[in-house]
């Protein structure tokens, strides 16, 4: 496989798929520093051409002692030559790298969007999800 051939995609769609709101025990500073815990999976459909990019970002306050709030969205893409990077043998897709921190920073910057409308006028409408450098993240199997 070619480390830099062309891939073709675009965003299908965007699910909300989880919203959490939990308020706290006592009243939050005005000058609360959030913690935010920021997963990403993915999931692909070959045979649709689909790859479904899952962020969950939880927020903590200051102690970082209890989870104050949590989105769980995707962003859905269709990638119309998936098959050029399928591995005949494994049947598994491989990406390059610089394919998958795209994917992933179109997502975290959907899910910065997400968060700010849904937190709009509660306790966390100031808990803005930073700007974050998409190549940080670790695979995990």
């Amino acid at each position: 496989m070619e480390a830099n051939k062309e891939i073709t995609f675009q965003l299908k769609g965007i699910e909300l798929l989880d919203i959490r709101l939990s308020h706290p025990q006592k009243l939050l500073p005005v000058k609360t520093t959030y913690h935010f815990n920021i997963n990403l999976e993915h999931r692909i459909n070959s045979k649709n051409k689909l790859v479904n990019v899952i962020c969950t970002v939880s927020i903590a306050d200051n102690d970082n002692s209890s989870e104050l709030g949590l989105i769980k969205a995707s962003c859905i893409f269709e990638v119309t030559n998936i098959t050029d990077f399928i591995n005949n043998e494994t049947k598994q897709v491989n990406f390059p790298e610089k394919v998958l921190i795209t994917l992933n920073s179109i997502t975290i910057s959907t899910v910065r969007g997400i968060i700010f409308s849904q937190f709009k006028g509660t306790f966390l409408h100031n808990a803005y999800l930073p700007i974050i450098d998409p190549q940080s993240f670790t695979k995990n199997k």
